[in-house]
């Protein structure tokens, strides 16, 4: 199992707009149900001001092939992106895994899948 975790800092007023977003342009429809969003949180869990949020979404993807499927899909890169980035002050993404799986050496698995 591979989780993506995406850290957006932003203002805490810009919260319910991203999630408008998320909720309006990227989840609906896809054409594919990878990566699938498992939670979402904020921190700090109250305005502080002058200090930035930090919104996290957690995906899930099924195995290293189904993300790398997913990264060389140019249609995975849905437009809602850019629309994000415009009210964040960045954003940046985790890719994990379990920390006692055996993590597969290059040329190991097929990308293609």
């Amino acid at each position: 199992m591979i989780h993506l975790l995406d850290e957006l800092t932003l203002d805490a007023s810009d919260v319910k707009q991203v999630l408008a977003l998320l909720d309006e342009e990227l989840l609906p429809g896809r054409a594919e149900p990878v990566p699938h969003l498992l939670n979402r949180w904020v921190s700090p869990p109250v305005v502080v001001p002058g200090v930035s949020t930090t919104l996290w979404l957690l995906w899930q993807v099924p195995d290293p092939p189904a993300y790398y499927r997913m990264r060389g899909n140019p249609g995975s890169t849905p437009a809602v992106w850019p629309k994000l980035d415009r009210l964040c002050r960045q954003r940046q993404r985790h890719i994990l895994t379990d920390a006692e799986a055996v993590l597969p050496l290059p040329g190991e698995f097929d990308h293609a899948g």
